[in-house]
């Protein structure tokens, strides 16, 4: 920020707002006082209110530190700290995929889907947790094993698991999805998944707060974006009971490869539901 005296509240905005326009970040006006508000420590209507007011040195500083990040294109909920899904707020950091609006219709599927009250679900790739947290909260008597190979998004799952209150309903379990011991066969009654599906070449081209700053190995399976699917299905079919529910996250392009590939894990009543958009977003499927 510049120097000299002591610049206001509008003033650091302002400045704020062309240096990241100037990085082409979008809504820039929104984000800076997204940050201002974070340095300020209060919120969006905090700021307005404070326009005309002298900002201190402190306050300066930390608003300098957060537009920097910003300009780097670290995204705003890594700075934040958190993102909201389904009403609740979880912790979110560079080990983990920020939560996207789209994943909540996934969520919304299996809670319709007329699963038994004491019901055992399985989140493959749970990440942040916000699948697993969202499904034990909503439903108590639901117990969520949340599995991932990165043993850093697992912690931070347990995390967000603890502050939601359902970290005994919660489990998190360190393995890669597609080994499945002994003691998981037959006992699930879904398996609920947003795995990777990024094509390689895709994912070269996204926005740099994605590319740069959420894990790889969370968004790109492989060539295709279609090579975790097979491992989803595989081990769904031997995880769940019969009649258990397989749900899925597609990609934009995904829905004729996905089902193509759950039919011939042996899956039957395969459902594909769009989202607002109209994309086709999630699937369904059950076992036999």
């Amino acid at each position: 920020m510049t120097s000299g005296a002591a610049p206001t509240v509008a003033a650091v905005l302002e400045e704020a707002t062309r240096r990241l326009r100037d990085a082409h970040v979008p809504d820039p006006h929104r984000e800076a006082t997204a940050l201002v508000a974070l340095a300020l420590r209060t919120d969006r209507g905090g700021v307005f209110a404070r326009n005309p007011d002298p900002i201190g040195p402190a306050e300066a500083a930390r608003v300098e530190r957060l537009i920097a990040s910003r300009v780097l294109r670290v995204p705003l909920q890594h700075l934040e700290g958190h993102a909201e899904f389904r009403g609740l707020e979880f912790e979110v950091n560079a080990d983990v995929l920020i939560p996207r609006p789209e994943t909540e219709d996934l969520v919304q599927l299996v809670l319709d889907a007329g699963l038994p009250g004491s019901a055992r679900i399985a989140d493959l790739g749970t990440g942040s947790g916000c699948i697993a947290v969202a499904l034990a909260v909503e439903r108590p008597s639901w117990r969520v094993s949340a599995i991932d190979l990165s043993t850093a998004a697992l912690r931070v799952a347990a995390r967000n698991a603890a502050r939601h209150g359902a970290a005994e309903r919660v489990t998190a379990i360190a393995r890669d999805f597609a080994v499945v011991p002994d003691a998981e066969r037959g006992v699930y009654d879904a398996v609920v998944s947003n795995p990777p599906y990024v094509p390689e070449d895709e994912w070269r081209g996204l926005q740099p707060e994605v590319r740069d700053h959420e894990p790889k190995l969370a968004l790109v399976p492989g060539p295709t974006g279609n090579e975790a699917y097979a491992a989803v299905a595989e081990a769904a079919s031997s995880m769940l009971r019969p009649g258990g529910l397989l749900a899925l996250e597609l990609g934009w392009k995904s829905e004729s490869a996905v089902r193509a590939i759950v039919a011939g894990a042996g899956f039957q009543e395969i459902e594909v539901r769009p989202d607002l958009q109209g994309i086709p977003r999630v699937l369904t499927a059950r076992t036999r």
